[in-house]
């Protein structure tokens, strides 16, 4: 019998451990059901301690319980935080569209590009995030072969000039932006790092092996410190990050 409530014991630890493995530690850190199940895995670890395996038995199927919901919430914010950046990235390529004047340069592709976001938009509202995502990526696809306008008569962009007096950050915290989420393109426009947003790939070349899939730059994730590379021998130094 004791060998059989320490199997539970064994089993319920475990899966509290491979939910660790499988997210890590700091995507379940704010998780109040993975909290609770490295609680109930300590109570039964002491219920078996002290010799009452009856205890030992709940209180392990109850960590093993909450870790499986853990799990999964685990699982559908991840998928959440990777269907609204490919939506923040189509919706630069619409708008990058629009104004270039996609529509009658590009009027078939527009087409389709425009239901594609639209797609995007609705299944993102109605929790279907893989297929959100699978609409956002035809849209970037799509729009891939969009140029500007007017791009060969474009003036080139000006070389900044390091600042003396007042150096500009070398690493950027991402964000956790609900209507328009941090990505490598909308780091890159912001003034104190390049303010352009073709510049994105500079950002992408220094971080990628930060990213959790270093082949996919769309899936950047807040809380992570991105590497600011000098652009044009820009003096950079310290860390901007949001103020509390």
């Amino acid at each position: 019998m004791r060998h059989a409530h320490k199997t539970w014991l064994i089993l319920g630890a475990l899966l509290v451990l491979g939910t660790v493995t499988a997210f890590g530690q700091n995507s379940l850190t704010d998780n109040p059901n993975y909290r609770k199940a490295l609680d109930m895995q300590r109570m039964a670890q002491q219920s078996y301690d002290s010799g009452d395996y009856q205890k030992a038995t709940e209180y392990s199927k109850q960590a093993e319980e909450l870790s499986r919901i853990a799990l999964s919430e685990s699982e559908i914010q991840r998928m959440r935080w990777m269907a609204n950046s490919y939506k923040n990235r189509a919706a630069e390529r619409i708008a990058f569209g629009e104004k270039n004047h996609a529509a009658t340069r590009y009027p078939d592709i527009w087409t389709q590009a425009k239901a594609s976001y639209a797609v995007a938009q609705q299944t993102f509202d109605a929790k279907a995030y893989q297929a959100s995502v699978d609409a956002s990526t035809k849209v970037i696809d799509l729009m891939a072969g969009v140029e500007p306008e007017q791009k060969a008569a474009a003036a080139p962009a000006p070389v900044a000039k390091p600042v003396a007096s007042k150096a500009l950050p070398a690493v950027y915290e991402v964000r956790l932006i609900e209507s328009a989420r941090d990505c490598f393109w909308r780091i890159a426009e912001y003034p104190f790092v390049y303010g352009d947003p073709w510049k994105w790939r500079l950002l992408y070349e220094a971080n990628k092996d930060k990213l959790p899939d270093p082949s996919n730059p769309d899936l950047v994730l807040p809380g992570m410190l991105i590497t600011i590379p000098s652009a044009s021998g820009e003096v950079r130094q310290g860390t901007w990050a949001p103020t509390p």
